[in-house]
């Protein structure tokens, strides 16, 4: 569970912190999206064999999945700043989100030793409505104000 405290707080510390140097609403939520999968994807490198062991034995190329996904997170942490970007990469975020719920779902019942999965499927009370809660982050701040324009 101490990486789902991490996460809100990079999700949510730079959202309020930048508010007394006048940033802007949208770049504070991209910020904390930015630090949230800069951290997130720098695992993907430090604890690679426990990320491996989130995917079921039969999906082939595990390892190299996971290396993929770590590069495309720490792209995407870099990019969801870049406003004419962000539109783009915050619904491949979505997409990406709702992508590894599986991943998430299978390391609960397995109880990978990772990231609170070890809690086993209780874990998924509190592990998907993040992932949830992060795709409508992302979607707040780097989707919608898109859409309000036409």
């Amino acid at each position: 569970m101490q990486n789902i405290a991490i996460i809100l707080t990079l999700l949510l510390a730079p959202y309020w912190g930048l508010t007394f140097a006048h940033v802007p609403e949208v770049l504070r939520g991209r910020a904390g999206i930015a630090l949230v999968f800069a951290f997130t994807g720098v695992g993907h490198f430090i604890k690679t064999a426990a990320m491996t062991q989130m995917i079921p034995a039969w999906v082939p190329m595990r390892l190299p999945l996971i290396y993929i996904t770590g590069i495309f997170e720490l792209f995407a942490a870099v990019a969801i700043l870049v406003t004419p970007l962000s539109r783009h990469v915050g619904v491949a975020l979505g997409v990406f989100l709702l992508l590894i719920i599986p991943s998430n779902i299978y390391a609960a019942w397995q109880r990978v030793d990772f990231g609170g999965h070890a809690a086993g499927p209780v874990y998924l009370l509190v592990r998907i409505p993040l992932q949830l809660f992060l795709i409508g982050w992302v979607y707040w701040f780097a989707v919608r104000q898109y859409f309000r324009a036409t």
